[in-house]
């Protein structure tokens, strides 16, 4: 509880470059009406720390396939870093669906569900930086400032528990498989 209260204390917001987010857009690439309200989560990991994430969305990504972005970050000790608005498209997603649903929104790219996705990333433990399939996990304060945003864009953008999903789950290209060593009984338990 005290760390709803405290608010100040543990999250912060960091502006990014603005090549590395967008609008939402309204129609597709061929001209039809999208949806382009937030309802799915994806959850993704750093890789490497924070520092190196954050950097990464200051760097200007003019071309479309080199742009990434989270809309928030989770650091090892709890800490909550929001980078892109809500209401804002990140690019944390390349070719992806979730429950069959992607927009296309270039016609150079395939479709994608970071019109109608919020993207959020926790910061990988040392051991986690490589190419191995585990880790040792995230840490208990991830799992708290995780439940604490992911309560808040349920209730904001009403959204259910069965929206929150993983990048792994939703990459068609099946290249990713982050976030690694996720407990979901870790969050259940907490969103409950």
């Amino acid at each position: 509880d005290a760390i709803q209260v405290n608010t100040e204390q543990w999250r912060s917001t960091q502006t990014i470059h603005p090549t590395n987010f967008g609008d939402r857009f309204q129609t597709d690439a061929f001209g039809q009406p999208l949806d382009s309200s937030p309802r799915v989560v994806v959850m993704h990991e750093t890789v490497y720390g924070m520092t190196s994430a954050i950097n990464t969305f200051l760097t200007p990504h003019p071309r479309d396939e080199d742009q990434v972005s989270y809309h928030t970050l989770i650091g090892l000790d709890g800490q909550v870093v929001d980078l892109v608005d809500p209401l804002k498209r990140a690019y944390g997603a390349g070719n992806s669906a979730f429950l069959g649903e992607w927009a296309v929104t270039n016609r150079k790219l395939k479709g994608s569900v970071n019109n109608f996705a919020l993207h959020l990333s926790l910061e990988t433990p040392l051991s986690g930086e490589n190419d191995a399939p585990v880790h040792t996990g995230y840490s208990q304060r991830q799992y708290d400032a995780l439940a604490l945003v992911l309560a808040d864009w349920m209730e904001t953008f009403s959204m259910s528990p069965a929206a929150i999903t993983t990048h792994r789950h939703v990459d068609l290209g099946g290249e990713r498989s982050d976030p690694r060593s996720f407990d979901w009984n870790a969050l259940q338990r907490r969103l409950a």
